[in-house]
């Protein structure tokens, strides 16, 4: 009815289906927003839940993390990210974790966000397809 496929919080398997795992972009996982990052997040944790099942074990509490660059100029980036956790069933933000890029950040971190923005693109695009 949302638009998006409920799904258990832990596990990302549908709520309505069993045995359908749903991330990213088309799942409700609380205030995680629909980046990338969640996306990478939730796939290891979903890997994690499938794998506990498979191997009749209980699974570990997730923790995710999200983070999101944006470069913005050669030298000019900015970024956000969070850190989330499982409460009561429902991915929450840990409060006072991550955090946005200062308004009045200096140049030198304004390039230096730019240089951490190449390096998450490398290392998740790494990941995935290798």
């Amino acid at each position: 009815d949302s638009g998006w496929c409920p799904v258990n919080q832990k596990t990302f398997e549908s709520s309505l289906h069993k045995d359908i795992y749903v991330i990213g972009d088309a799942c409700i996982a609380g205030p995680m927003p629909k980046s990338a990052y969640s996306a990478n997040t939730q796939a290891k944790v979903c890997a994690e839940a499938i794998l506990s099942e498979l191997q009749g074990r209980e699974m570990a509490t997730p923790s995710y993390v999200n983070t999101c660059y944006s470069v913005v100029g050669d030298d000019f980036g900015i970024s956000v990210a969070a850190i989330y956790r499982l409460d009561n069933g429902k991915i929450i933000s840990v409060p006072d974790s991550g955090g946005i890029s200062p308004i009045d950040a200096s140049a030198q971190t304004r390039k230096y966000e730019v240089a951490y923005a190449h390096s998450w693109f490398s290392n998740i695009t790494y990941e995935m397809f290798n």
